[in-house]
Formats: C-alpha cells, sequence, structure tokens
C-alpha cells in the first residue's frame, strides 16, 4: 500500500473512505442477526425470511441501476445528499417498526439507500484522484474501513448487549446524520468539485452503449454469481445455525463476522502485495480458489465444530479480501471518463446476486438442508471459473472505451 500516494487525496475522498467505516459498522451490529430477530419477533419460517431479504434487495438493485444514470445527470452531491436522508429516515423506522410489513418496507428503504450511495460515491473517488494507482489505493482503502468496521462493531455489539437489539438502529441513524454533515462539510472545501458533474447522454444511448459492451455484461454476471456465495454467510448460515438449535448461536454469529471483518484488516494488504503484479484475472481466480474451499469447508463441517465454521470464514475472507476490491478496480478501468456514475450504477446489478441468496438459500435450507446448499454454491464458483475464461476472450466496441458526445 502507497501511504505517499494516501496522504494526496483531498478531504472528500477521505469522507467518502471514512464514512463507511462508521455506518458499515453500526449497520453490521443489526443486519447480519436479521433473520434472527424476523424468526424471534414474527415466527417466520426459512422462506418466508428469505423472501422478505429477498424483496429488499431486489428493489434497491432496480433502484441503484437508475441512480447511477442520475449521478451523471444530477451530480455526486444531489445522490449523496439524497442517499443520506433516505437512510436516516428508513433506520429510524425500523428501530420502531412493530409489524412485518412495515419491517418489509423499512429493509427495503435502508437497502436502496446503501445502493443510490454506492455509485456517487465510487464515481467521486474516480473523478477526483488522477492515476490509476492512486484510484486502486482509494478503493482498497475504503474497502479496508468497510471490514475494520465490520469487525470491530458487532462484536462490541455482543460484548454490550447491542448486536440484534431492534433500538441500535438508532446509532445507525445517528451515523448518517453525522456522515451527512460531513459530505455537506466537504463539498465547501476548496479541493472539492464544484457545480454537477452533468451529462446529457440520452437513457437510450447509455443502454445500448451498456448491453453492447460484452466484457462488462460477463463481468456483471460473474460478479452476480460471486455475490450470491458471499451472502450466504450473512443470510443463510445464520439461518442454518439458528435453526439447528446451537447454544450462543448469537454469540457464534458474531464470532464469524468478527473472523471475517478482521482477516480482512490484518491480510487485505498483505494480499494486495502478494497480488500486485498479477492481472486482475488472476487476482479474481486466485480468490475462487480460496473461496470455493471456504463452500466445501461449509458443506462438510459438523454442525456443532465451532472451530469448523470459523476456519472456513478464514478462507472466505482470505477471497473477499481480494475479489470485492478487485471487481471495483475492474470497473474503474473500463468505465469511459463521463459514464462513472452509469457504469458504477449498472455495476451493482451484480447485487441481484446478494438479493436472491437469502429466498434461494431458505428455499434450499428447508427442502434439503445446509450440506446441500453450500455443494451448490461451490458449483456456482467452478462457474465463475469458466466465465472467467470467456472475459479474456471479450471484445470491445469503441463506443464502450471512448467518452461518448453528449446533447444540447
Amino acid at each position: 500500500m502507497n501511504w505517499q500516494l494516501a496522504r494526496q487525496f483531498p478531504s472528500l475522498v477521505w469522507v467518502m473512505i471514512l464514512g463507511v467505516f462508521f455506518s458499515r459498522g453500526t449497520f453490521f451490529m443489526v443486519w447480519p442477526f436479521m433473520a434472527i430477530m424476523l424468526y424471534q419477533k414474527f415466527a417466520l419460517n426459512e422462506w418466508q425470511i428469505g423472501l422478505t431479504m429477498t424483496i429488499s434487495a431486489v428493489s434497491a438493485v432496480l433502484v441503484g441501476f437508475y441512480a447511477g444514470a442520475l449521478t451523471d445527470r444530477l451530480g455526486r452531491k444531489t445522490m449523496l445528499l439524497s442517499a443520506g436522508v433516505l437512510a436516516i429516515l428508513a433506520f429510524s423506522l425500523l428501530a420502531v417498526a412493530d409489524e412485518v410489513l412495515l419491517y418489509a418496507l423499512c429493509m427495503a428503504l435502508c437497502a436502496i439507500s446503501r445502493e443510490v450511495w454506492e455509485p456517487p460515491a465510487k464515481a467521486l473517488i474516480s473523478d477526483m484522484l488522477p492515476s490509476v494507482e492512486m484510484r486502486e489505493t482509494a478503493f482498497q482503502l475504503r474497502y479496508f474501513s468497510i471490514n475494520v468496521g465490520a469487525a470491530l462493531f458487532p462484536l462490541a455489539g455482543v460484548w454490550m448487549g447491542f448486536a440484534g437489539q431492534q433500538h441500535t438502529f438508532f446509532a445507525v441513524a445517528a451515523v448518517y446524520l453525522v456522515l451527512l454533515w460531513a459530505v455537506w462539510w466537504a463539498f465547501r472545501r476548496p479541493s472539492s468539485p464544484k457545480g454537477k458533474n452533468a451529462s446529457r447522454i440520452p437513457f437510450r444511448q447509455i443502454l445500448r452503449v451498456l448491453s453492447q459492451d460484452k466484457l462488462f455484461l460477463l463481468l456483471v454476471l460473474a460478479n452476480t454469481l460471486v455475490a450470491f456465495v458471499f451472502a450466504h454467510l450473512d443470510s443463510s448460515l445464520v439461518q442454518y445455525l439458528s435453526r439447528e438449535g446451537l447454544d450462543n448461536v448469537v454469540q457464534l454469529v458474531g464470532t464469524l463476522i468478527f473472523t471475517n471483518g478482521m482477516t480482512i484488516v490484518c491480510f487485505q494488504f498483505v494480499m494486495v502485495r502478494l497480488m500486485q503484479k498479477r492481472t486482475l484475472v488472476h487476482r479474481v481466480q486466485v480468490g475462487m480458489v480460496l473461496l470455493t474451499i471456504s463452500q466445501l469447508a461449509f458443506a462438510l463441517n459438523p454442525i456443532d465444530w465451532y472451530w469448523g465454521w470459523i476456519v472456513a470464514t478464514f478462507f472466505l475472507s482470505l477471497g473477499e479480501c481480494i475479489l470485492f476490491p478487485t471487481m471495483n478496480i475492474q470497473i474503474d478501468r473500463i468505465a469511459p471518463a463521463n459514464m462513472r456514475g452509469v457504469y458504477y450504477g449498472a455495476a451493482s446489478l451484480y447485487s441481484i446476486g446478494f438479493a436472491i441468496a437469502p429466498y434461494a438459500g431458505g428455499l434450499l435450507l428447508k427442502a434439503y438442508g445446509g450440506p446441500s446448499l453450500f455443494f451448490f454454491t461451490t458449483l456456482c464458483c467452478l462457474a465463475v471459473f469458466a466465465l472467467y475464461q470467456q472475459i479474456g476472450l471479450a471484445t470491445r466496441t469503441s463506443e464502450a472505451t471512448e467518452p461518448l458526445e453528449q446533447k444540447g
């Protein structure tokens, strides 16, 4: 990691990096326990919990795609402030919701606010940093911050009795309020971009360029499968463990989340150094080997062997600290300069994998049990290897490699 480059980041880039530490950290104090909360509060079964979580995530993915286009039209500042206001409203309501329909609506709004936030945040980092090396450093630091928060906050929440408690959503809302102020302050700094990142490219033309960019489409499909596999750590695995009657399941889930985050905290920059001379495709292949090992371990681990779950999560986390930063770097490398918001918004379609995983996982758990589910995710990992063989052969049109002319 080049810390000399990091010291040159403008204050607005640091707000985008440090903001996710606090917002995602408090978020992970409650969201991974959502399946347990829905089961205990409303006595929902596996597929009902999965359907509730999937509907909220799918609605967010659809909004996120259009949010990317709006990011280039309305400007980064407008979209970031709008996402922050929506998050404050959604998490505050979720802290007091006592009916399952209101719970589901608030969950959808929470997920939508995140998808509206992501494209302008990532596009802003790309806009403000002139070199590829600086942008890669920023995306690595941003992902590192997410996982420091994900490691520390849930464990602290378990110790203090906050984790898995509905009222903790007020803490998430409070963090977004502070983050909203930080964004407003940073945009007033001299180094911040002035005016809108306005783009008047017709939406029909945007869709045509994206549909013809075969490399981008293959990346989105591969990343969707990767997201589908990872999502079961926070949803299906939690359901599997909680319904098997394990003692101290909340503590075990908190430990797995801590293992996930701390593995990335300790090994992300080690893996960056090891991978720096490899191509992006080779980095993904190494990450997928680790992910495949983790899914086989989940499938074969005896239900009451706690260390088995921890070791499997460790391998998953090693793969994660390679894969997810690389996914952002891939989009940064291929996006035309005046369509960064569009490409980041469209790339967020991979979140469909996160969206459908709880429902699909709930169905598979109910019908076949946990081992069968994780044998299936192992097959998904093998499918990603096949897709990356095609990515290496994909070609791109000139429209997908050069900035489009704007109308007007």
